[in-house]
């Protein structure tokens, strides 16, 4: 396959996938679908990519995350199998991620020195790239829930338990400032609150999976043995039960970040149960004409504001942007390296 010189152009006009596919985790290959990724995904980095100012820290980890599994996904042995007009798309995806990370970095990590170590440590694609064991480890849970939850309800269970949006935050930090010191750590308060057993659901325990991910990746070891290695698992098991929790609750709009949050955390994991035709149609059903996401028709008092978050143009979010934009790259990822496996 020819190599094209580096560049962005549009994806829209991209003929369909003609090759069939005779395995995937829950359904045959949908080429339509996969197209209508491939063009939210364009879509989604070109909003931020046109508005750095309005995009944060979490914004650029998202698209460095999405950077990461398209950059697996161009690398791994079934894109040989892909027809040439979507190899070529997808390494101008991998391009046009890149030029958006750095055009965030670039912006964002002026602003303070923590900031700043931030960016540099976790915006790393390098440090992302790993292979993914797809397996079905996690069965169907039954939902929790035999009514659908008011509003109070659905927000409670979304910030319940331990560590709130701060103290993840820190961990975060001190385990990069102790990575970067030639020790990578993670702090016993951390440790402590990672083991703790208090029925967390929502974004703790999603903040809980981030910290033992960026604890992995940064090479501590604490997270690469047992037992919090095995917290993997565990953490994405009960965060599946979540996931099904508010798909019984018919996705409120104010979860949907909580939701984008979980398939991208523990599809990385490779849990199939995340990363489905089903979940790929809903969100895809979701952005705006821009390509940005967001929660539409809520005043300001009746959002899920994350501290993190703020809101971008066309009445938009800058987290819920960038991760809804890595979880269409984790969706494209496992069609590339499960579509062949029984050529």
């Amino acid at each position: 396959m020819e190599t094209r010189t580096p560049g962005c152009p549009s994806v829209l006009g991209i003929l369909l996938l003609l090759v069939c596919f005779s395995f995937r985790s829950d359904a045959a290959f949908d080429p339509k679908s996969f197209q209508q990724k491939l063009i939210a995904l364009e879509k989604a980095l070109d909003y931020m990519n046109g508005r750095p100012e309005q995009m944060n820290l979490d914004a650029a980890f998202g698209v460095t995350l999405t950077e990461a599994n398209l950059i697996a996904a161009l690398l791994h042995e079934n894109v040989q199998y892909l027809e040439d007009k979507f190899f070529i798309a997808l390494k101008e995806m991998v391009v046009l991620s890149d030029l958006t990370r750095r055009n965030l970095i670039m912006t964002i990590a002026p602003k303070n020195e923590t900031v700043f170590l931030m960016l540099t440590t976790l915006s790393n694609p390098n440090m992302w790239i790993k292979p993914i064991s797809w397996t079905k480890v996690l069965s169907r849970p039954r939902s929790n829930s035999s009514r659908l939850l008011t509003y109070r309800e659905v927000i409670r269970s979304m910030r319940h338990g331990t560590p709130v949006e701060t103290e993840s935050d820190e961990c975060l930090i001190k385990i990069v400032r102790n990575s970067l010191k030639g020790k990578c750590k993670i702090p016993p308060t951390c440790v402590a609150t990672l083991a703790k057993e208090d029925d967390t659901t929502g974004y703790p325990l999603t903040h809980r999976l981030l910290i033992v991910q960026v604890a992995k990746a940064l090479g501590c070891k604490e997270a690469t043995s047992s037992p919090l290695f095995s917290l993997i698992p565990a953490y994405c098991g009960k965060i599946f039960q979540d996931l099904i929790n508010l798909e019984t609750w018919n996705f409120p709009d104010v979860a949907r970040d909580l939701m984008l949050e979980q398939i991208v955390l523990c599809g990385m994991e490779g849990y199939h149960g995340f990363v489905n035709k089903h979940y790929e149609d809903v969100i895809l059903s979701w952005p705006h004409w821009s390509g940005c996401f967001g929660v539409f028709g809520y005043s300001d008092g009746h959002k899920i504001t994350r501290r993190s978050s703020s809101m971008t143009d066309f009445g938009c979010d800058n987290h819920m942007t960038s991760i809804a934009a890595a979880s269409l790259a984790v969706f494209i990822r496992e069609n590339i390296e499960n579509a062949f496996g029984r050529l």
